[in-house]
């Protein structure tokens, strides 16, 4: 995947588990704040990619900017105890590959907006750390790091 963007993180995913920065399947840059600090153990990863190489999409394609909005109205029915954290998988600057939603327990996962674009599988992980929610609405990329992070 060569230099990650400040503020990016390396996570594979092979169709059935997860593995923070390298590893076998398709490789995703992500948030980097969501595999930084203390993890979550046995948290709900409800992964909407795939590990096919042609599953991408320009994130500014106008099904993509709309999946994203409706996470934001989706999301905010789990904060408190239930969300851990979210965020989209980059394939690199403007190349969506998927979305990643961590929960501490089971959530209706059929609601999920992301599984409009990509199928969602549910995979136990114990990768994923508390993010705070941001304070407003981050819907854009800076510099190719994965939604929600970055900044402006």
């Amino acid at each position: 995947m060569g230099e990650l963007p400040e503020g990016a993180a390396s996570l594979a995913y092979d169709g059935r588990e997860l593995y923070a920065g390298t590893g076998p399947g398709r490789c995703f840059m992500v948030d980097a704040r969501c595999l930084q600090g203390t993890a979550v153990l046995g948290a709900y990863a409800h992964v909407c990619a795939l590990p096919d190489a042609a599953a991408v999409l320009e994130f500014d394609q106008p099904e993509v900017q709309q999946v994203r909005r409706d996470a934001l109205a989706w999301w905010i029915t789990l904060l408190g105890d239930a969300l851990v954290c979210l965020t989209t998988l980059a394939l690199d600057a403007s190349h969506y590959g998927g979305a990643i939603t961590v929960t501490r327990a089971p959530v209706p996962w059929s609601e999920d907006p992301f599984a409009r674009i990509f199928p969602g599988t549910v995979v136990r992980s114990d990768l994923f750390c508390e993010v705070a929610p941001p304070p407003g609405p981050v819907l854009e990329r800076y510099a190719g790091v994965a939604w929600p992070g970055g900044r402006f």
